[in-house]
């Protein structure tokens, strides 16, 4: 199976920016990394061939299959794609944000020192767009409480040890973005020998997640072709439950990687993730709305999240799975009084033009009791008289058997083309699960087997 990539050296950056009125000093950060750095190629927005595709698309492709991110912001907020809440300058830096997670990531910040000559031009290059596309003084305030607020988030998003590089004029900025391109590469060279390298054989986790949990497939098809066929249906939601370490991360990896959420079905990327605080409500809407690149500029609440979603739905389906439903006594039942089932009405009254429809999964650590509150519904999921408001339970994570590691190695046969033979496969089913079945045993069990350094 593929391994992720290390981080690379960088030659082809994505410069970042407000196109019209950081003209000049786009080109002159293009001008100096090209002729400096070897095999350097920046790309400007004008400079691209794909002029027929829809600019969102393009430029979310762009980020993600170059080498590093530069961002140049001024005092211009920019052009807001339709659909969308945030200007696509600021897409732009939430999808750099999201592919790389490392605390040294290769994103690159380049602002104006505050009353500088570089300042003061970007201040007048962008003042005759800024009056052009708003025109009164109530849409320039709202203009400027967006860019205040991006520039907050930016300024957030380096509070956490990241650099940001200010510059005074011109010449500052062509020196100083290169330098941090060449420190960049620098630094990789010096550490390339350190570097850890992801070990081969490996069993990707999503792989580790589906072993033995054909009973919850089974039954979260079942709901899902019973929603499909529910026209009036336009979210539904999943709890997956068991006692404490029992598969909760693996299966929630399946989930996201699941080959059902296919984007040429009409499904975005899932989405996987907590908030920062758990146990709430406002800080869920939060995390929602940053999974979706679309930060919130006023209050975190339902209103303002099914705004959000409504538009993209009008897109596309949106699947989140929730890797933790929080640690209160009365966590699902406040998910689903306070978070879902408004939701679910906030979202009814908004988007009758909307394709796409919401998946939301919640996973929780501790399995539900024989009869659960009125705020769940566990088995039949599937049936015709399904509440959507409520959280639908699938059966509990349970335990790993034999039987359940043999069925999962025939099919790695097919799949993944590992060859093992009949025998060895009962080898390793039975020492995988000799001692006890507790998913995470097993699994740290089938890894030291070694036999996925074969898969393709």
């Amino acid at each position: 199976m593929p391994h992720e990539n290390e981080i690379a050296e960088v030659k082809q950056i994505f410069l970042s920016a407000t196109a019209q009125d950081c003209r000049e000093y786009r080109e002159a950060v293009r001008d100096v990394v090209e002729k400096n750095v070897p095999q350097g190629k920046v790309f400007l927005q004008e400079s691209w061939a794909e002029g027929g595709q829809f600019v969102v698309d393009v430029c979310r492709q762009r980020v993600k299959s170059y080498d590093a991110y530069m961002g140049l912001f001024g005092h211009r907020y920019g052009w807001q794609p339709p659909d969308y809440t945030c200007s696509i300058t600021e897409l732009e830096f939430r999808w750099a944000v999201e592919r790389w997670e490392q605390r040294v990531p290769p994103i690159f910040i380049l602002l104006p020192e505050k009353g500088s000559e570089a300042d003061r031009q970007l201040h007048d290059w962008a003042a005759p767009y800024i009056e052009k596309e708003y025109p009164d003084d109530a849409a320039r305030c709202r203009h400027d409480q967006a860019q205040q607020a991006f520039l907050k988030s930016v300024r957030d998003w380096a509070a956490d040890g990241r650099m940001l590089t200010f510059y005074g004029n011109r010449e500052e900025l062509r020196d100083k973005a290169l330098s941090t391109i060449q420190n960049w590469n620098m630094d990789l060279y010096r550490k390339a020998p350190l570097r850890r390298q992801k070990a081969a054989g490996d069993i990707p986790a999503e792989e580790l997640g589906r072993i033995g949990r054909e009973e919850q497939l089974g039954e979260l098809r079942s709901a899902l072709r019973a929603f499909r066929q529910s026209s009036g249906q336009r979210a539904i939601a999943f709890l997956v439950h068991g006692a404490e370490n029992h598969g909760q991360r693996e299966f929630a990896q399946f989930l996201c990687r699941w080959n059902k959420w296919s984007e040429s079905d009409g499904y975005a990327p899932p989405y996987c993730g907590q908030p920062a605080e758990v146990d709430n409500v406002a800080s869920l809407i939060c995390w929602t709305c940053g999974q979706l690149q679309q930060p919130l500029l006023g209050s975190a609440t339902i209103d303002a999240l099914a705004e959000v979603l409504a538009a993209q739905l009008e897109r596309r389906s949106l699947v989140f799975v929730q890797r933790s439903a929080g640690r209160h006594a009365d966590r699902l039942a406040t998910f689903q009084r306070e978070f879902w089932q408004p939701l679910l009405a906030a979202l009814a009254g908004r988007a009758p033009r909307a394709l796409g429809r919401l998946y939301w999964f919640v996973i929780d650590h501790e399995a539900l009791p024989a009869k659960p509150a009125a705020s769940v519904r566990s088995s039949p999921i599937g049936a015709g008289d399904v509440d959507y408001r409520q959280l639908l339970a699938l059966p509990a994570l349970g335990e790993i058997n034999s039987q359940h590691v043999l069925c999962w190695l025939e099919e790695l046969q097919i799949g993944a083309g590992i060859r093992l033979g009949e025998a060895r496969c009962d080898e390793i089913a039975a020492h995988a699960t000799a001692a006890d079945g507790n998913p995470p045993n097993v699994y740290d069990r089938l890894l030291r087997e070694g036999f996925w350094a074969q898969a393709n």
